[in-house]
């Protein structure tokens, strides 16, 4: 067996690039008449609702004659279409005998017409069970060859790609074969996590990149339901696209490409899943892909696409592909694609290219897609996270390129660092924060709040009642819950939408917050799905809570003591320290234990995502991730407002006076802490700041943080929907998601308040003052996952937790971004500008 062959450059994928046998092989011999192939048509006709079946079946003679005259074999064909109970709905056979000679063969052709047939689609998978019998001229039966079949219309009219007469959204995904122990080898068992995962998340498609995948694949998706994009293996981007080098254009390179979409189309005809066929993924253009469209197009009705086909800027410049399927095309490209003059049904082949902390805009993306024209969806790239699973110094880690040897050092020429782990699922197919976003935003039950105790639901599915969904609403006051309900008889048909009463008897409180959620129940298991699973959520905000305005308790006098360096403010039972030299929060003590380490210092900076990364912000945003330890001029002041309240402030010129910002903390007698934050920006072409934020170092003992804000998941700027208003409990170590490769995490957005406690009942609240707030509390420091400008084989599992609490408390954070990971910034709307701002917030401790 070879390890590498002129095939590798045509197996270009973006993977790891192991080599060896990855699939089952095997041997099978057959009786000398046999069934050799058959290809199935099930169709609709023009009223979708009566099954058009044709059936070709080609009957082999392997028997090897010698002499001049080729005998010949007499066989019966008997051909039985089942529905899924067992119950015959067409039976047919040959007329007379068919002959076939030796060594040669023949086919038998079979047509009809099956009346009110049920329909597959990804929501209603209903399969028909089709048995082949051949039978030799005594009538025995020499094989029984069983299919599934399924009947649905594929076609695209005008700029509609329709399924059924349907047009429906393709919410998918991109799948490679790959498990964190086993390579490219999957079981059966990983493949029904997989389907397991993608209908927890309501994920309906899947294109098969960049290969056809393990057959048992092809069946669950025929069985369980998922529009199916299936792929020829080519790939061979390293090439290059120009005509003159693109081995997609080359003469002696044809029949490499013809055989890999003959034998996709030939393995993979029957199966009720596909929809469309991809003449392969990056891989140039050229006479070898018009000569393989042609042959295809001669076999088939499907569609075909081929993102290399069309024409980015002129879209309807487009030779064969039927379908404009581009690549990490932003919200706004989608847009006016949908405003211009183009012919073809816009899916994106790949999107939203997840990867580290990412999937920022996602629903940004949907809104687009659901209200307008031409759009019909996407497939995220990609479905599992293709990281190692290995040891390393005695610790577990997610390798990824240029970790192997682990030892190293590696040849960089031949990596591309962490560029393979990402995805929805991480390797042994567990959720991730960005599965939950993507199950949000993917789900098909949209609901309107429309005042009055009335909302209005929209069955987004196109061919499934909803009939088996339970409606369960839960009204919080203040972020907890109030009163709760359920809608029993919300039956719908496909599309349709009706409007529903919410049983609240709550008289609100003109002081208190209120929203109403709603969830989205199963009444009886469906596959993969248990009773209960939820499918489907939203989250209304009927009342919000002004801005706080927190009273002091007015106690005893307060001790003031200042010296060139410190200033030490005490009070009955607290003691603040400040730093007049380096203008910060030293520390604070309550009751003889020391609860502040160290800040609020102000912060402009994050660990990198591997989208920052990709964007250059390591780089040429790095001047802001010490702005403030690094700012001279420094002005403390010292201010007595009264006896029972004193202020200090802190100045500091930043990025050689390009701004300034201002710190302001007001103590008072009962120890609570007053912290205002004023940002001037004063000039310097400054695009963006990544936070505007304080940090700080707490003790550790206060693990436990009950907040009361979006959650219970990190959640950001642009990807929070999956995320609701809520008071939650957790805990300091469940905060981190371990990324392959160290960088921000733990996010939450639109808090309110959030208290860290020990175990000794002390507490320390942060409460907004006139913005909500955002906040991250995690055991690892800056330094810990952002070592360094540039990337290296840096490991999230090989991070040591450290003896303090490290905590950003922010007016917010840019967004995530979630476009590319080569260089798009976050859309405009979720960038923090270079220009004046202030928030202030309140610390309290009990």
């Amino acid at each position: 067996m070879f390890r590498w062959s002129d095939a590798s450059y045509l197996e270009c994928q973006d993977m790891f690039r192991f080599s060896g046998i990855e699939r089952d092989v095997f041997l099978f011999s057959t009786n000398c008449l046999n069934i050799r192939d058959t290809k199935i048509t099930s169709s609709l006709d023009d009223s979708y609702s009566n099954g058009l079946l044709d059936i070709n079946t080609e009957i082999s003679n392997i028997k090897w004659e010698k002499g001049l005259l080729s005998k010949k074999d007499s066989i019966t064909v008997e051909v039985q279409l089942q529905d899924a109970a067992g119950h015959i709905v067409y039976q047919d056979k040959t007329n007379d005998f068919k002959t076939v000679l030796g060594n040669y063969k023949t086919n038998v052709f079979f047509k009809t017409s099956i009346p009110n047939v049920k329909i597959w689609s990804a929501e209603t998978p209903y399969l028909y069970s089709l048995y082949l019998t051949l039978k030799n001229v005594n009538g025995e039966v020499l094989e029984v060859v069983p299919l599934k079949v399924g009947f649905k219309k594929l076609e695209i009219k005008g700029t509609d790609f329709l399924v059924n007469g349907k047009r429906v959204f393709l919410k998918g995904v991109n799948r490679h074969e790959v498990h964190p122990r086993n390579g490219h080898t999957i079981s059966k068992d990983d493949m029904r996590k997989d389907m397991e995962m993608m209908k927890k998340l309501n994920i309906n498609a899947v294109r098969n990149s960049h290969y056809t995948p393990d057959p048992y694949w092809m069946e669950l998706c025929d069985e369980y339901g998922l529009y199916v994009v299936d792929e020829a293996n080519i790939e061979s981007h390293g090439i290059g696209y120009d005509l003159t080098v693109t081995l997609g254009n080359k003469p002696q390179w044809k029949e490499a490409h013809m055989q890999r979409i003959q034998r996709m189309y030939e393995r993979d005809k029957n199966h009720a899943s596909v929809v469309t066929w991809s003449l392969g993924n990056e891989a140039g253009d050229g006479a070898n892909f018009y000569a393989a469209y042609d042959w295809l197009r001669q076999q088939t009705d499907l569609p075909i696409q081929y993102e290399r086909d069309i024409d980015y800027d002129k879209p309807n410049n487009t030779h064969f592909s039927q379908i404009f399927c581009p690549q990490y095309m932003s919200p706004a490209f989608m847009h006016s694609y949908s405003k211009s003059d183009a012919r073809l049904p816009q899916i994106q082949s790949e999107y939203a290219h997840i990867m580290g902390n990412s999937l920022g805009n996602f629903q940004d993306y949907w809104d687009v897609i659901e209200n307008n024209p031409k759009l019909q969806g996407g497939f995220i790239w990609e479905w599992i996270d293709q990281g190692i699973d290995t040891l390393k110094n005695g610790k577990r880690i997610r390798a990824y390129g240029g970790d192997f040897p682990l030892e190293g050092p590696v040849d960089g020429n031949i990596s591309d660092n962490n560029f393979c782990v990402k995805g929805v699922v991480t390797g042994y197919r567990e959720l991730t924060p960005m599965a939950m976003e993507v199950k949000k935003v993917y789900q098909h039950i949209k609901t309107t709040w429309n005042g009055s105790n009335s909302i209005t639901l929209k069955n987004g599915y196109f061919f499934k009642n909803l009939d088996n969904v339970l409606t369960n609403w839960v009204l919080l006051e203040n972020g907890l819950t109030k009163e709760t309900g359920c809608i029993n008889n919300i039956s719908l048909a496909p599309q349709q939408e009706n409007t529903f009463t919410v049983g609240m008897k709550t008289k609100m409180d003109a002081k208190k917050e209120y929203q109403l959620n709603i969830y989205y129940t199963l009444k009886k298991e469906e596959p993969f799905l248990p009773k209960g699973y939820e499918i489907a959520s939203e989250q209304f905000s009927l009342q919000n809570l002004p801005a706080t305005h927190f009273i002091p308790t007015k106690k005893t006098a307060l001790k003031v003591k200042q010296t060139v360096e410190q200033c030490f403010i005490k009070g009955t039972n607290f003691t603040a320290v400040f730093d007049l030299q380096k203008g910060t929060l030293l520390g604070y003590t309550y009751k003889d234990e020391k609860m502040i380490e160290q800040g609020p210092m102000p912060s402009f900076w994050r660990a990198p995502t591997d989208n920052d990364i990709g964007a250059g912000f390591n780089k040429n945003l790095r001047m802001w991730r010490n702005a403030y330890e690094s700012g001279n001029e420094l002005k403390a002041v010292v201010t007595k407002i009264n006896d029972k309240e004193y202020q200090v402030s802190f100045t500091k010129q930043l990025i050689d006076g390009d701004a300034t910002h201002q710190q302001l903390f007001t103590v008072h007698s009962d120890g609570c802490i007053k912290v205002e934050n004023n940002f001037k920006s004063i000039k310097g072409k400054h695009t963006l700041l990544l936070r505007a934020g304080n940090d700080l170092v707490i003790n550790k003992s206060f693990n436990n943080i009950n907040w009361y804000g979006r959650g219970p998941g990190e959640n950001y700027w642009d990807r929070k929907t999956n995320t609701f208003i809520g008071q939650y409990k957790r805990t300091v170590d469940e905060q981190y998601f371990p990324y392959a490769r160290p960088q921000e995490s733990g996010n939450k957005t639109e808090v309110r308040w959030v208290s860290f406690s020990n175990a000794n009942g002390k507490k320390i609240t942060f409460s907004f003052a006139e913005s909500l707030l955002s906040f991250a509390a995690l055991p690892y420091s800056l330094d810990d996952l952002d070592p360094e400008m540039n990337k290296k084989q840096y490991h999230s599992g090989e991070l040591t937790k450290r003896n303090e609490i490290y905590l950003h408390m922010d007016l917010q954070q840019t967004g995530l971004q979630g476009m590319d990971s080569w260089g798009a910034w976050p859309l405009e709307k979720y960038r923090i500008p270079f220009k004046d701002y202030s928030y202030s917030y309140w610390i309290k401790f009990e």
